[in-house]
């Protein structure tokens, strides 16, 4: 491909992930300021557009400052029409006890005739004040994913907060 003005201008919309790719890597001296990265393995249960689903897997979250994180999240998604995996970029912040989160996922569908679609996810919920190597929390997952019908999606999520 030559590159001028107008091919320029479709890198965004031709090369999105390589582009989003590129950017975390060049952000990525800033989230190591701090020197701390946390794993976060996480499963819950919950509803779907009226059908139970289920979810397990972890966040690997780089610290930005003392109460921001941002990081990639890796899940396994089972509902009762298929199964997705969702995977993608999340920020998080910390304020006390509070724990909030949202994400730019994209939802891969497992299966025949299942769709790759676009979508977010949010969190807010409970984590404890205290440092440790260990850390509980619960929060409420919201899933949105954008397809021909927008499915939304809430769960009660529980993990444990691992600093590596």
């Amino acid at each position: 491909m030559k590159l001028n003005c107008r091919s320029i201008l479709y890198l965004p919309r031709r090369y999105g992930l390589f582009c989003t790719a590129l950017s975390v890597l060049f952000t990525a001296p800033q989230c190591y300021a701090q020197d701390t990265i946390m794993l976060r393995p996480q499963a819950g249960i919950g509803e779907l557009d009226s059908t139970q689903y289920q979810h397990a897997g972890f966040r690997l979250l780089f610290s930005a400052s003392d109460t921001k994180k941002a990081g990639l999240e890796l899940t396994q998604i089972s509902t009762s029409r298929g199964d997705y995996v969702a995977a993608g970029i999340v920020l998080e912040k910390k304020e006390g006890w509070l724990n909030l989160s949202i994400g730019s996922i994209g939802y891969f569908g497992q299966g025949a005739g299942m769709q790759n679609l676009p979508g977010l996810v949010a969190n807010i919920g409970w984590e404890p004040q205290k440092s440790g190597l260990f850390k509980p929390f619960v929060t409420l997952r919201n899933d949105i994913i954008f397809g021909n019908k927008t499915l939304t999606g809430n769960c009660l999520s529980v993990g444990l907060a691992v600093d590596l």
